[in-house]
């Protein structure tokens, strides 16, 4: 996924991909069958939150009415593709695994599929060993699954070298490269400062609902020592100009125009954005990915450490 933008579209098709299997004559088929045609119906006209929301307590009660059934296997895959999805990787895990346990036969895909999600759970918990044994688990299993599985956990085992680079307590990789109002930006010469590296687009719905904050941030802790870098994976620069300039985001901004191709996010492993990196005065990363008001609390944590 490139982006949060498309998780209600996702979760619906999770619940598609649930209501689509083969359900026995049993009370628990029977129910859940109703259940995912009743989830399918609803996701068109509700937020993506409130979606969320529904599908969670839904598919919960579920799985506590019928813990042993096989269709209770599904509502936990179900979930740990969504809360993978939702940046909840010790949930996803949690249900994937029981999705795996759970009894009724499961595909050469779906097994791929179940082992990708714990992968990328994995990652985003930064445990990168388990990550690459389960990623090289689906691109071992060759023509028994979907080539699409297989291509996509390639991508992922081509990322966790560059994420092992990264990750918390590490020194931030180099960075530098001309910001879009022509001057040079080189993070070495940040020491002492506490940086945001903000991976965004501007085409990105969930990176225009996080500026807001992050601008806010910016102007509440700018002169006490806080800076941020701009990494755009926009193509379109008038796009890109058009928001910076109505959003009066007044920090260096670093457009290449190759999109996912840019070689900053390829360094730092950005599969999806927004994606954010906080570095301390001495160039470590401390945090990575705080939204909304923890952002704001760990720039002043960071900011009050000499």
């Amino acid at each position: 996924m490139r982006s949060r933008a498309v998780f209600a579209a996702f979760a619906a098709g999770i619940v598609a991909l649930a209501a689509a299997a083969v359900f026995a004559e049993t009370d628990a088929a029977r129910e859940f069958k109703r259940l995912t045609d009743e989830l399918r119906a609803k996701q068109p006209v509700m937020g993506s939150h409130e979606y969320f929301g529904l599908l969670e307590r839904s598919l919960g009660d579920f799985i506590k009415r019928h813990p042993k059934s096989p269709e209770a296997g599904e509502a936990h895959f179900a979930l740990g593709r969504i809360y993978s999805s939702a940046g909840s990787p010790a949930k996803a895990i949690e249900h994937i695994d029981a999705y795996l346990k759970a009894p009724g036969e499961k595909s050469p895909d779906q097994r791929a599929q179940a082992t990708f999600v714990l992968a990328s759970s994995q990652i985003a918990l930064e445990r990168y060993d388990e990550a690459e044994k389960l990623l090289r688990e689906v691109t071992g299993a060759g023509l028994a699954v979907d080539p699409r599985i297989v291509e996509a956990a390639s991508g992922e085992l081509s990322r966790v070298e560059a994420l092992r680079r990264v990750k918390i307590g590490a020194p931030a990789a180099g960075l530098s490269g001309t910001s879009h109002q022509g001057k040079h930006v080189d993070l070495a010469k940040y020491r002492g400062k506490v940086v945001l590296i903000d991976f965004w687009a501007a085409w990105c719905a969930p990176c225009r609902m996080e500026m807001p904050n992050v601008i806010k941030t910016y102007n509440e802790f700018h002169k006490k020592g806080f800076e941020i870098i701009g990494v755009s994976l926009d193509e379109n620069r008038t796009q890109f100009d058009n928001f910076i300039r109505e959003n009066k985001m007044e920090w260096p901004q670093l457009f290449d125009g190759k999109g996912w191709q840019n070689g900053i996010a390829r360094t730092y492993g950005v599969s999806a954005i927004p994606a954010t990196f906080l570095v301390d005065r001495a160039g470590n990363i401390r945090y990575k990915n705080v939204r909304g008001p923890k952002l704001r609390e760990a720039v002043e944590k960071l900011l009050a450490e000499k």
